[in-house]
């Protein structure tokens, strides 16, 4: 018969094959490593984020570049003698005045003469900071930029004659004449609701045809832009715009992924601007009254 001392290392052995039974090892060892996971992660002291190098350059040589294709007013534009003009243009001089009064150092804005087709990539070849050229949001280009808020929406608005005291949405538009410019995104909008609603598109070279078409009667309202819309008011008040855009193109401002700082400040004068009144009042000034 076994002695009382065996039977107690049977008994210890017993229990600890019971503890380390088949599937408990592995489950311990998991358990184990999401524990030290877990104490690196939150107790350890997390490695200081890299700092923008951008951002330090322009506070420490006080220039900001910018990117702009000086071909599309109201929003750039150049003289012929090297002066810009435009609504992009006062953003940046704007941004660039914020931050100096902020930081107590001149900051200057050193623009970039760039072909729409080439700001991404001149961007990301670091020849500026900021691309501020009419730009409108393009999801695809998420991966390699980073987009600020945006700061004017160009998308299609719906303009009927002066005198329409019934439209009130496109859908109050059905079986009528609608004006487009072929191509645009005014034209892209009344083909998503031609089938629904019966239009009968009337297609047009420019957008200053299809809203002189509008005023003369022969169409019913004209799907366009705000811009074409205010150039075309400033000589005949005979058409209106009714309620928001038809749809929202967003214009953005884009700056390189590798500068956070960057794209926070340029974001936090955007913010201020838009509650304060002063994106609005710009807006005004270079879309509405001088165009």
């Amino acid at each position: 018969m076994p002695s009382s001392r065996q039977s107690l290392v049977v008994s210890r052995q017993s229990t600890v094959a019971a503890r380390l039974r088949v599937g408990s090892l592995p489950l311990a060892l998991v358990a184990l490593v999401a524990f030290l996971a877990f104490a690196y992660l939150y107790w350890f002291p997390k490695a200081p984020a890299k700092p923008d190098a951008v951002w330090a350059r322009i506070l420490d040589e006080g220039e900001l570049r910018v990117g702009v294709d000086p071909s599309f007013p109201p929003f750039e534009a150049e003289d012929g003698a090297g002066n810009l003009t435009g609504l992009d243009i006062a953003l940046a001089e704007e941004i660039a005045r914020v931050w100096a009064e902020q930081n107590h150092t001149p900051v200057r804005v050193h623009y970039v003469y760039t072909g729409f087709d080439g700001l991404y990539e001149a961007l990301l070849a670091g020849q500026y900071d900021v691309v501020i050229s009419a730009l409108p949001y393009d999801p695809r280009k998420t991966e390699d930029v980073r987009f600020t808020h945006a700061y004017f929406d160009g998308g299609p608005r719906l303009v009927v004659r002066a005198s329409d005291a019934t439209t009130k949405t496109h859908a109050d538009l059905a079986g009528k004449r609608i004006g487009v410019e072929l191509g645009s995104s005014g034209d892209a909008f009344a083909r998503r609701w031609q089938r629904r609603l019966k239009y009968d598109l009337q297609m047009f070279d420019t957008p200053g045809d299809a809203l002189r078409a509008l005023n003369l009667g022969r169409v019913d309202a004209v799907f366009t832009d705000i811009i074409a819309f205010t150039a075309f008011t400033h000589t005949t008040r005979e058409v209106k715009i009714i309620g928001e855009p038809l749809a929202n193109e967003p214009m953005v401002m884009a700056v390189r992924k590798d500068t956070p700082d960057l794209f926070a400040q340029i974001n936090a004068v955007l913010l201020a601007m838009k509650q304060d009144g002063r994106l609005e009042r710009l807006q005004d000034e270079w879309l509405v009254k001088r165009w």
